[in-house]
């Protein structure tokens, strides 16, 4: 064609286009009939053609464009030019049901063009970016097929027979025969791998890359074939000394792995001890260093857990572990070896606790300058007895004894020694615990001051200390708040920490972050205690000095966003350099799902990379990164809350997130809770449970939240006169009411739910549905209707200060009279409001005699209209009421005397007292107390400024 025709051609496809662009559909059809008419009846335009009438507003034009798309696609010849099967794929994907179509036509046009790689190339793109691994699979085995000279193509189909059988959207069938393709096409690429390292060329089709290699044991290893991948470690062409491997440490990991997996214990044993003997030969001592890993010692270990029938096993074994020491003193991973065979002794009956003591006397003389050494302690000491723990507590406590300028061995005996005297210890007295609080906070301020003096000495700033992201020191604090919070009684279910605790751990965090201001223990603990003590805003601006980025989103911001939509749905004031995300909480949940959005983009761009440059088990990596950023449970929660905030603040959500909020697919849930201290003995839940703002949300949750989205989804679609999705299945109401969602409601979530549920039956009726009769409605109003009455009991003043939701939801400061809000008022508050506001909007769609809607019993929604409204001035009444209280009984003084003297007539009060008073600088204690009671009382303006 020349370059006119070119030029008529493009500009005719322009003007189509514009026409599509601009949404005007028949014009667009006139211009391709036109052209049809006129002889240019091509694939192209008649595949543009049923394109055009598949997108018309029309209902009869979109089933003629189904109907032309559909023959196209079976026409025979089959449709073979790129451009029309772009349109056809393009059509395809907004049908229902027609994915093996999608990959059908161009399955066809491949093989009547067997040699068009850029056809062979498009039709494995298509599959591969949009996650179709079976349809990616055909196209890279006919690539292969056509292209047998690029060897590429050969593990591309390896890399997606292995995809196809691990993916769990596969069926049973493809998964099991996919699984069997992927293997013989494993074992054949290792089984041609020649024997001989001199030879240079290798078969075609046999692994020559280390990346190939890792891809086969994945195979293996997804099908549980560990004795296999030792097999092939043990091999002389594929094996560790092989060419290809040349005792890679990745590989020498892999093999460990599998021996353990596999239960060949004795050729683990031996594996192991033989890459951890001390040799003769210089080089292989240097080279010791680098094996001096701990999943070779775990191997070695736990080969002799095993091989209990093996006399002379442990004892040869402690030897070996003791000649190790004796070449690495302070080697870490030998010494924990060596308590945990010991330990394994005493378990069997052939070691004393005295020799279980020593070995960890041993460890603790050799590591007590790591911050490290507590943890692996701990870890050896699981399920043991008090005694036992508490002769190691002891030692670890004489050896600091009279070192007052040692800090981390220190802190490392006082973590013990909360291990020891307070972790379970339900008998635990006030006095042991202050007094652990009381030498904490004295070492801390000690070293402080120390650091502080040598710092002058040295001629640094001031502020040297401040730039670090935190000094061990730092932990004297931390183990200080911790002690301080514990269950209020002994032997209760529940973790309730007194408040009093909760305001003087944060008093003292907060005077450990003037000094270390990047502490990441201390911020993310302190932001889990304001969002306990309701003070929202200020956890939130805690939370941006975490500056979360990333995969941090998913792991991380947890902390924060758990309940935060009912607790602080409202922008807090601005704080000055600070961006919207610091005081915003909108800001900051958006800021977190553009996170998914743009990872989602990053991922798919790499995909096609990672295949042509070869490293196919991180590529597998990647894809399962995608997967859990898609599923993450997080992104869901993120999405509904964020929804839920926007109906609190302006009445009605935004589209943007439906798709995410809606999904009812499985989840996968990355949260990690590892960023918290923890001195807990193992048999005990972690501390960071008793920081928990209510149960941690689970899929239950999901299902209710995306209940009550839904509701106020069917109230917008009524009141735009859209259409409705009629067909909807109600969750079970007992099964959202009482045991499924013990495990991840909040009571206040559960209450909501139930009346959630009749209110979306009310719903789906006005919109025109016939599920449930105008009798079932009554009732379902009826219920609504009890709801609201109870709700106005809870919230009826019995004085000026007092109804039972404040007096079950405050800080007291003086003994029976409320002072200040915590999450639980806010949470009860903000549930409440949102389930006010979808009864409002119900009401005032039922009065509008514009809407067609089906209508309500008349006088029903009188005796509503009237609840709905008094409730809501009862919020307002305690709200206001409350923050009188909060006025005249949460000064300055009290708070600062709270901090500092806790109760005031303890008599084990007074040594940690004066303590508490040299320690706490007095400006920035004020400073703390003022912003506190400033957030207390902008949370509740925050409920004083909703409206219905």
């Amino acid at each position: 064609m020349s370059s006119t025709n070119d030029a008529v051609f493009l500009r005719r496809n322009n003007q189509i286009q514009d026409a599509i662009d601009s949404q005007n559909m028949k014009q667009a059809l006139q211009l391709i009939e036109k052209r049809m008419k006129k002889g240019e009846n091509t694939q192209f335009l008649k595949a543009w053609k049923a394109n055009v009438l598949f997108n018309h507003a029309d209902e009869t034009h979109k089933k003629k464009g189904i109907a032309e798309t559909l023959a196209l696609c079976n026409a025979d010849p089959p449709v073979s030019d790129l451009d029309s099967l772009d349109i056809l794929h393009r059509t395809l994907r907004n049908m229902d049901d027609h994915t093996e179509l999608r990959s059908a036509i161009w399955e066809r046009a491949a093989k009547a063009k067997p040699q068009d790689h850029d056809l062979q190339m498009r039709w494995f793109k298509f599959g591969y970016e949009a996650g179709d691994w079976k349809s990616a699979q055909k196209a890279a085995m006919s690539l292969q097929k056509n292209f047998p000279r690029e060897r590429k193509y050969y593990f591309w189909a390896i890399f997606l027979c292995y995809r196809v059988s691990d993916d769990a959207a596969s069926s049973d069938m493809d998964r099991k025969l996919f699984g069997t393709l992927a293997y013989r096409f494993a074992q054949k690429a290792v089984a041609e791998v020649p024997s001989n390292p001199t030879e240079l060329l290798s078969p075609t089709r046999a692994i020559q890359t280390a990346e190939e290699l890792l891809l086969v044991l994945r195979i293996f290893e997804s099908q549980n074939r560990w004795t296999e991948i030792v097999q092939v470690l043990n091999s002389e062409n594929a094996g560790l000394s092989s060419r290809i491997v040349n005792n890679d440490r990745t590989f020498m990991l892999a093999k460990v792995m599998s021996l353990g997996t596999a239960g060949l214990w004795e050729e683990g044993h031996s594996y192991a001890k033989g890459l951890l003997a001390v040799s003769e030969d210089e080089t292989e001592r240097n080279t010791l260093h680098e094996r001096d890993d701990w999943k070779y010692w775990n191997l070695l270990i736990a080969a002799v857990r095993h091989l209990d029938k093996n006399p002379g096993l442990l004892s040869d074994t402690q030897q070996h572990i003791e000649n190790f020491i004796k070449f690495s003193p302070k080697s870490r991973n030998a010494h924990i070896a060596l308590m945990d065979i010991t330990l394994t002794g005493f378990k069997r009956g052939e070691r004393t606790e005295d020799d279980l003591v020593v070995a960890c006397q041993r460890y603790f003389d050799q590591h007590k300058h790591k911050l490290y050494a507590f943890k692996d302690l701990r870890g050896v000491l699981e399920t043991r007895d008090d005694t036992l723990i508490h002769r190691v507590s002891q030692h670890c406590m004489d050896s600091v004894e009279g070192k007052p300028d040692d800090a981390i061995p220190l802190i490392n005996a006082y973590k013990m020694h909360y291990c020891d005297r307070i972790s379970g210890k339900n008998d635990a007295s006030k006095s042991t615990i202050e007094t652990l609080v009381r030498n904490c906070l004295y070492f801390y301020d000690a070293f402080t001051l120390l650091a502080k003096t040598q710092d002058a000495k040295k001629g640094n700033q001031p502020d040297t200390a401040s730039a670090m992201e935190s000094r061990p020191t730092d932990d004297f604090c931390i183990i200080a708040a911790m002690a301080l919070l514990q269950p209020s009684s002994a032997g209760q279910v529940s973790e309730n920490l007194s408040n009093t605790a909760l305001i003087r751990a944060a008093g003292i965090l907060e005077r450990l972050l003037i000094d270390s201001p990047h502490n990441y223990e201390a911020i993310l603990m302190l932001i889990r205690i304001y969002l306990l003590l309701g003070a929202g805003s200020i956890a939130l601006r805690w939370f941006g000095k975490l500056s979360v980025k990333q995969m941090q989103y998913e792991s991380v911001a947890h902390n924060l966003f758990t309940r935060f939509a009912t607790i602080h749905p409202h922008s807090a004031p601005p704080i000055e350099g600070g961006e919207y995300k610091d005081f915003d909480p909108q800001a900051t949940f958006i800021a977190a799902l553009d996170f998914y959005r743009a990872a989602n983009f990053t991922i798919k761009n790499s995909l096609i990379k990672g295949l042509d440059d070869g490293v196919y088990v991180n590529l597998d990596d990647t894809i399962e990164l995608q997967k859990r950023i898609r599923d993450s449970i997080c992104r869901r929660m993120w999405a509904l809350d964020l929804r839920r905030m926007q109906r609190i603040r302006k009445g009605k959500h935004l589209p943007l997130h439906e798709d995410t909020a809606q999904d009812t697919s499985a989840v996968q849930d990355q949260r990690k809770y590892d960023g918290f201290m923890n001195l807990e003995r193992c048999d005990q839940s972690p501390f960071e449970h008793r920081l928990r703002a209510g149960p941690i949300p689970g899929e239950n949750w999901l299902a209710s939240a995306r209940l009550t989205d839904r509701l106020f989804s069917v109230l917008e679609s009524i009141g735009s006169q859209k259409p409705v999705a009629l067909k909807l299945e109600l969750p079970n109401l007992g099964g959202l009411s009482l045991s499924q969602t013990d495990d991840d409601h909040t009571d206040a979530e559960k209450d909501s739910t139930k009346i959630h549920v009749e209110l979306l039956k009310v719903a789906m009726f006005m919109a025109g549905s016939k599920a449930h009769t105008s009798t079932e409605i009554e009732t379902a109003l009826g219920e609504v209707e009890d709801w609201l009455k109870a709700k106005k009991t809870d919230l009826a003043l019995e004085d000026p200060k007092r109804s039972p939701l404040i007096m079950r939801t405050t800080i007291e400061f003086t003994s029976g009279t409320p002072g200040a809000p915590t999450w639980e008022y806010f949470h009860a508050i903000w549930a409440l409001v949102e389930t006010l506001k979808a009864l409002w909007n119900m009401l005032e769609l039922d009065s509008r005699k514009t809407l067609k809607t089906t209508k309500l019993p008349a006088e029903q929604m009188k005796r509503l209209d009237t609840l709905v409204r008094e409730v809501f001035e009862d919020v307002r009444s305690n709200t206001r009421s409350l923050k009188q209280s909060l006025a005249e009984s949460a000064t300055l003084s009290t708070l600062i005397d709270m901090v500092k003297l806790g109760d005031a007539t303890d008599e084990y009060e007074k040594p940690l007292q004066d303590v508490m008073e040299k320690v706490m600088d007095e400006s920035a204690l004020e400073l703390f107390c003022g912003e506190l009671r400033e957030s207390w009382e902008e949370a509740l303006d925050g409920v004083l400024a909703a409206r219905l």
